[in-house]
């Protein structure tokens, strides 16, 4: 009996009426209504999931080709920059080493070693390091180009990706529900489990703390700050009986010191130090490579021109006549003791130059940022000058001949073989004692300074006291005469008989 059947029969006993059936009739006829649109309507739904997954899986294939497309493209391009990378990085070592054996050939024209072989050998250099860099900036813009595109291949790759997401998933809305439930669930352990790691973490880190401030001496912690690296030795270069009477030293970087001793041999002890890397070799055949020594019967030369290296010569030379000593640095000192020369001549850039008990037919020394001394020595012919330093002398030297930019020229004469005495100064004083028993022939000026004259005996011929022009010349007539020049810009003139 169907439910029709079931109304109609309790309406014939009594039990409905027939209002009530009615209403329950047509309830069932609604009812069966809509379960009749809700099947249909599924049965479209199902066609639509149908069409809309083959269009799905049609979409997802073109966009995995397209991926794949991309990925191969991302990678050849990888590979051109660093085929790139690598050919730039050859190329800018190419050009620092040629720029170093520049900077040597430079060296060698301010020390005037540069032969016209090395100056031929510089041009050409010269012409391969701009060809060089001309190749290292086209290249650099080609990697620049190559790695925007690399970004902009990336990038599509990556949008792509986010499209197969979006149309490669459809989330139903109970997966969604429970997803979010599981999230938020997970959250709760994770903040549990963060709080917990946050505990651990602290505990180990004072742990570990206290351990190190138990065990650790801080004042033995020696940390390395990242600068430039170097290699030190030292090493002693022996030459025995030699009869050599010719130096020659040429060094860029360090300090220069000539001493005799009581030995027929030359020795040479060199302290070398090396800045950057040594690519295999070791410090002494790095220092080989980049010198020029030769010592034979006549000759004693050390050709040190490379500004990578700083080398502190001491030569210890027998007891003999040396007829030429050149010396020429562009940063060291340099010291000549106890010797007997014949023409000598020391220039340094920037260092100080010290001469002391030497006895020597002339000596010329030439310097820009430096001192020069001259002590308890006997020079026939002395010739210095600088730009800025202090110019120092207490010798007995027949001819001086000094001049200074920046600086103050202090001379002591103590004995009457003294002839003449030139001195210039731009900005500094001049100071001049002599031996009482000289006769003295003087001319002295001065634009803005003054003259102190305390030498006794003397016969003044022609004086100046203007406010920007101070002059004087006098006389002392002794036997043995010195010529006295001296000329100051800005400076003072004291002159005085030694004490």
């Amino acid at each position: 009996m169907n439910e029709r059947e079931r109304i109609l029969d309790l309406v014939k006993k009594g039990i409905l009426t027939t209002e009530e059936a009615l209403v329950l009739l047509e309830n069932i006829a609604t009812e069966k209504d809509e379960k009749l649109i809700d099947n249909e309507a599924k049965q479209v739904n199902y066609k639509s999931a149908e069409e809309q997954a083959q269009t799905g899986y049609n979409d997802n294939e073109a966009l995995e080709k397209i991926l794949e497309k991309l990925a191969e493209e991302e990678n050849r391009k990888s590979v051109e920059y660093d085929e790139l990378t690598v050919e730039i990085q050859g190329l800018r070592q190419d050009i620092r080493e040629i720029e170093e054996q520049l900077t040597v050939f430079d060296t060698m024209e301010d020390l005037d070693t540069l032969t016209p072989e090395k100056e031929a050998e510089r041009e050409q250099l010269k012409k391969d390091l701009a060809y060089l860099k001309e190749t290292d900036v086209q290249l650099s813009n080609e990697k620049a180009e190559l790695n925007e595109e690399l970004k902009s291949i990336k990038k599509e790759r990556r949008d792509t990706q986010e499209t197969e997401k979006i149309l490669g998933f459809d989330i139903p809305k109970d997966w969604k529900e429970q997803t979010n439930e599981k999230i938020n669930q997970a959250s709760g352990k994770v903040e549990e489990a963060g709080k917990y790691f946050g505990d651990f973490l602290k505990k180990t880190v004072d742990a570990v703390s206290s351990t190190v401030s138990e065990n650790v001496e801080w004042k033995d912690v020696n940390i390395k700050v990242p600068g430039v690296s170097s290699h030190s030795f030292t090493h002693e270069f022996l030459y025995p009986n030699s009869t050599a009477t010719l130096i020659d030293v040429k060094v860029a970087n360090g300090k220069v010191k000539f001493k005799t001793w009581d030995q027929p041999d030359v020795k040479v002890v060199a302290n070398i130090k090396f800045y950057g890397k040594l690519n295999n070799n070791t410090p002494f055949e790095a220092f080989i490579e980049r010198s020029e020594i030769v010592v034979d019967e006549e000759n004693i030369s050390f050709q040190v021109p490379n500004k990578r290296l700083s080398c502190e010569l001491d030569f210890y030379l027998p007891q003999h006549l040396f007829d030429h000593v050149s010396v020429k640095m562009l940063n060291g000192d340099i010291k000549v003791e106890d010797m007997l020369l014949g023409d000598v001549f020391l220039k340094s850039t920037n260092g100080k130059m010290k001469v002391k008990n030497i006895k020597a037919t002339m000596l010329e020394v030439e310097g820009v940022n430096g001192n020069i001394q001259v002590e308890d020595s006997e020079i026939v012919d002395f010739i210095g000058q600088t730009v800025n330093g202090e110019l120092i002398s207490k010798s007995v030297i027949e001819h001086t001949n000094v001049s200074l930019i920046n600086g103050t020229v202090k001379i002591t004469s103590n004995d009457l073989k003294t002839k003449k005495i030139k001195a210039t100064v731009v900005n500094g004083d001049i100071k001049v004692s002599l031996a009482k028993q000289a006769g003295i022939q003087a001319d002295c000026q001065t634009n803005f300074g003054s003259i102190k004259n305390r030498l006794d005996n003397i016969d003044i011929l022609k004086e100046k006291k203007e406010r920007m022009n101070q002059m004087v010349e006098f006389v002392r007539q002794e036997d043995d005469m010195i010529q006295l020049s001296l000329n100051t810009t800005t400076g003072s003139i004291y002159l005085k008989d030694n004490d």
